[in-house]
């Protein structure tokens, strides 16, 4: 109520209030009667653009009134001038006169003036309010669609860990709508276990702020369980204090998968599924590890299988990789549950053997294994038959140390191989004098190329129909300064194991083919139409290991470079290389073919003949082994044996060299059964260098001597 005293005094001062109300500066003023501005002040008319007195002059409100809104303004002046409500508020979008348009909102109160109804009301600019709320909504709308398409799960929570909303992904997640989401806990979304973690992770979270990182799994809606990677975050509200969480799931079960993948790829071996060398080096510590704490004692066996690379040359390395899988299989059923089956490569495998208290135990595993291996292997329905060679170390009996144990164990291996194969042996220190030679031999192999150690012999090869010299074979010697000359039987199997093979097989043909160019013009070309190059041919003997080094890949370039032609060379390889599909050994027999150098199957009839594969890479000449000339005359066998190769390569168009022959007997039984060239004592052994060349000066006298 007011006191008489200011009503009275308000009576009085009326009009100066007025006047000051409605000639302020901040609002518009105004009086609307029968639908037309009666008063406005002058901020209301220029709000929009125009003068009181043209906004007096029959200007309505709905002039000043988007479209949109005009409805809306109709109505509630209605409202007001009928009685409905005293006083409304609402905003619209005003038009200038110069058609832009503007944010207000107004108050307005029915009235009376002149005794007719009327309402006086305030307007007020809020383009400035209204644009800043626009431009939040729109960033809240961008924020909302940019974290909706973002395809991990989005949450948030607030203080108390209560769900406050998420994204769609989130959504199909739980399988609720954000809005049945909010307001509800981790209890009420997930198995108890999951949600006792998740509780818990929050509350540290909340009490520490900033972020959180961890794996853990999540139930998706159609209950499979998922492997995650939670990130979360802490973030105040406008008022700086702590507002909730908001959190990231990433689904990592992938990932997971892909890792555990790569582990076991790692650490098995894709063949067979046992653990590998890396796998085994691990158990190994960890066994020596359990060894050293408790004193125990551990066996280690090296198992390689004897006679494998025949089958697999033979059937194949599909077939191969069959054996191999099932050789697996027979040693790890066979071996205890507390022992360790590795492969280490190839078809060598490995047992570590724990808690072996006398070597007899050992020696029962390793049985166990030999008989497994004695049983034939049924190969997609081929038979195939292979033993067992098994070396036995022990710990720490022979040895503390991990990688000399598997030294000793693989040494007695190859003492059971010696033995006759199919047999294990202990480990003994005479095994490690002879392993050290070997040793010695490949340091000192390694160093033999670059000391200009290894020497060329040449061991000529006849033709049978006039006994003159047409080919040589380059044999590598090695002359070590301290062990006098030594024979490739003694040091290019370790030069297989060490590597250096492919250098060596370099070396030989370099220095074949530049005795070959020395040679060249000692010879006038051949008249027969099979031989009508010039000079004499050498024949190098390639490693498969040279083929799948690609040492060779230069070797018809040299040739081109140095003037000579290709005929010029040879190259012998053994049957089992033809059996070999890998692309690069494949090429490179393609390859010397069709530049025009001539390839040659070596001690033909010792291995497994792949009779297919001759005509395939049209092979120039087989060679028949030694083993089936030295009793050509006594043994009517072998002389049916060689009989049939030859005809059989002359009918596939080849030719044939036999090899070893050293008696006038045998060379004319070889000729009689049309055999082309043949190698052997009777002509001449091998010889250096100068000698050969000597040799080449008088080759009249071979053919005089051999007639």
């Amino acid at each position: 109520m007011l006191s008489a005293d200011f009503e009275n005094r308000l009576k009085q001062e009326a009009a100066p209030l007025l006047t000051g109300l409605v000639s302020n500066e901040l609002s518009g003023v105004y009086v609307i009667q029968d639908d037309r501005f009666i008063f406005v002040n002058q901020r209301l008319a220029d709000l929009f653009g125009y003068t009181p007195e043209a906004l007096c002059a029959g200007m309505g409100p709905t002039q000043l009134i988007a479209p949109a809104y005009q409805p809306l303004a109709k109505r509630e002046i209605d409202r007001r001038l009928s009685g409905e409500v005293k006083s409304s508020f609402f905003g619209f979008e005003g038009v200038r006169s110069d058609g832009s348009r503007l944010d207000v909102e107004v108050f307005g109160v029915a009235t009376t003036f002149s005794g007719k109804p009327a309402i006086i009301g305030i307007l007020l600019d809020v383009s400035e309010r209204c644009r800043a709320e626009r431009a939040v909504a729109d960033q809240l709308r961008f924020i909302e669609q940019l974290v909706d398409t973002i395809p991990s799960p989005v949450f948030f929570k607030d203080e108390s860990g209560r769900y406050m909303g998420c994204n769609s992904a989130f959504e199909g997640y739980v399988g609720l709508t954000r809005d049945a989401l909010i307001g509800r806990s981790v209890y009420d979304i997930a198995p108890r276990d999951l949600a006792d973690r998740y509780f818990a992770a929050d509350k540290a979270l909340l009490d520490q702020g900033g972020t959180q990182t961890y794996e853990t799994s999540v139930v998706y809606a159609d209950g499979t369980r998922h492997e995650v990677m939670l990130y979360k975050a802490t973030f105040n509200n406008a008022r700086g204090e702590l507002g909730g969480l908001v959190g990231v799931l990433l689904d990592i079960s992938e990932r997971k998968r892909m890792e555990q993948a790569v582990w076991h790829e790692a650490n098995y071996d894709a063949l067979t599924g046992l653990p590998n060398r890396r796998l085994f080096q691990d158990r190994l510590r960890e066994e020596v590890k359990r060894s050293q704490r408790g004193g125990g004692r551990f066996a280690q066996l090296f198992i390689d299988l004897d006679r494998f690379k025949e089958v697999n040359d033979t059937l194949g390395h599909d077939l191969g990789d069959m054996l191999l899988i099932e050789a697996a299989a027979r040693i790890s059923k066979v071996v205890r549950a507390s022992d360790t089956v590795s492969r280490l490569g190839g078809d060598e495998f490995v047992v570590i053997a724990p808690c072996i208290t006398d070597k007899d135990t050992a020696g029962t595993i390793a049985q166990h294994i030999i008989e497994q291996m004695q049983m034939p292997f049924d190969l997609d329905g081929k038979l195939a038959y292979v033993s067992a060679s098994i070396g036995i170390a022990f710990y720490p009996d022979d040895s503390t140390e991990m990688d000399t144990l598997l030294g000793y164990a693989d040494q007695a291996m190859y003492a059971a191989k010696a033995q006759g194969r199919n047999s294990f042996c202990y480990f003994a220190q005479p095994m490690q004098i002879s392993a050290m030679q070997r040793l010695q031999t490949g340091n000192d192999l390694r160093r033999a190329v670059k000391a200009g150690q290894l020497v060329l012999h040449f061991q000529p090869i006849v033709d049978l129909s006039d006994n003159r010299i047409v080919k040589a074979e380059a044999l590598v010697r090695w002359q070590h300064p301290v062990r006098g000359l030594i024979g490739p039987d003694e040091f290019i199997p370790v030069a297989e194991d060490i590597g250096v093979i492919s250098e060596i097989g370099h070396w030989v043909f370099e220095r074949a083919m530049q005795m070959a160019g020395r040679w060249h013009a000692l010879r006038g070309p051949k008249t027969d139409a099979d031989t009508a190059e010039a000079g004499i041919q050498i024949s190098v003997n390639m490693s498969p290991r040279q083929f799948m080094s690609g040492s060779s890949a230069g070797w018809i370039e040299h040739l081109r470079q140095h003037g000579l032609p290709a005929s010029v060379l040879a190259v012998e390889i053994t049957e089992g290389l033809l059996l070999d599909t890998r692309p690069v050994v494949i090429e490179a027999l393609m390859t010397f073919r069709s530049a025009g150098v001539q390839v040659s199957i070596d001690d033909f009839g010792t291995g497994y003949s792949a009779m297919s594969y001759l005509k395939k890479f049209d092979i120039d000449y087989l060679k028949i082994d030694r083993s089936f000339v030295r009793d050509l005359t006594t043994d009517a066998s072998d002389l049916a044996i060689a009989e049939a190769m030859i005809v059989m390569a002359h009918k596939l168009g080849m030719k044939v060299v036999a090899e070893g022959v050293e008696t006038a007997a045998q060379r004319d039984l070889l000729r009689c059964a049309g055999c082309d060239y043949a190698q052997g004592y009777l002509f001449s052994r091998p010889i250096d260098e100068e000698a050969f060349a000597r040799l080449l000066e008088t080759s009249s006298l071979i053919a005089s001597q051999a007639a």
